[in-house]
């Protein structure tokens, strides 16, 4: 019976590694200005050297940006292993013990380790929720430092 509760607990875990490389492999987009490049005098080489120019000023903001989201991923990941612990935990709790003082054991350590998952899974939800909301705040500031910039050097937007 204990063979059971080992192999639930590592499908769990290979469950939440897998969820961990898919949000590592999404990469946030590099944010690209929408110019009326129908105007007069739009000129492709300047205005890409100008782009370079301003993405440069606004490289802390991207790196801040970067930071946070990155804190988000880890939070992320705190919640995955968070349920996969607290799913170990309900699935050991209900694993029928021989023995009275063994079963009592066994149900007492799922039951902790399904809290101490709870918590866990909480915790990193709200690490998440928190850097999410610096990251974006980072890349609005990242975006409006680009804007500014071209906006200064004489290009138009569409939007």
């Amino acid at each position: 019976m204990l063979r059971i509760g080992f192999v639930a607990v590592a499908f769990c875990v290979a469950v939440s590694g897998l969820a961990t490389r898919a949000a590592l492999a999404q990469e946030s987009e590099l944010y690209e200005p929408l110019i009326d490049e129908d105007a007069k005098g739009f000129k492709p080489a300047k205005y890409q050297k100008d782009l370079a120019f301003c993405r440069k000023r606004a490289a802390p903001h991207a790196e801040k940006a970067a930071a946070h989201a990155q804190a988000a991923n880890e939070g992320g990941q705190q919640v995955a292993a968070g349920a996969a612990l607290s799913a170990a935990g309900s699935i050991v709790s209900a694993l029928p013990i021989p023995g009275f003082t063994a079963a009592r054991n066994v149900w007492a350590g799922g039951t902790a380790a399904d809290a101490v998952g709870g918590a866990v899974s909480a915790g990193g939800a709200a690490k998440q929720a928190q850097a999410g909301a610096a990251a974006g705040a980072a890349a609005g500031d990242y975006q409006l430092v680009v804007d500014s910039c071209l906006i200064k050097r004489g290009y138009r937007f569409l939007r």
